[in-house]
């Protein structure tokens, strides 16, 4: 489990990285796409980073991926302005997948119940 330090870096760089994206970045492949951050996951030793993200269209996720690896750089230095840490961690993007893993457990489970009722009749 991650400590508190951990566990509060991410989510400062989740909302940071929330509103660069949002307020900043002009990427078409970005903009166009309601990407949101759904999760931050520094090291331990605060060197790397994994960023999870969705967006609107999910058949778009490795067209926004490309654009926020393209982005990178620009996204680096307005963390680097505004996280009041020594280093920034180096960023690795990821579309979050939980979502839809999730939608289709609860799909299943929708039509379980709906099995259910009809071998009940």
């Amino acid at each position: 489990m991650p400590s508190h330090r951990i566990f509060r870096i991410n989510e400062n760089i989740k909302q940071l990285l929330s509103a660069i994206i949002f307020k900043e970045i002009e990427d078409p492949r970005i903009k166009n796409n309601l990407v949101t951050i759904t999760k931050v996951e520094c090291d331990k030793d605060f060197k790397n980073a994994k960023v999870y993200f969705i967006c609107l269209n999910e058949d778009k996720k490795d067209e926004v991926l490309s654009g926020l690896n393209s982005a990178k750089g620009v996204i680096f230095s307005y963390l680097k302005k505004s996280l009041k840490i020594k280093f920034v961690p180096n960023l690795t993007f990821h579309y979050d997948k939980t979502l839809i893993e999730t939608n289709k457990v609860l799909t299943n489970i929708r039509n379980l119940n709906i099995n259910e009722d009809k071998n009940e009749n």
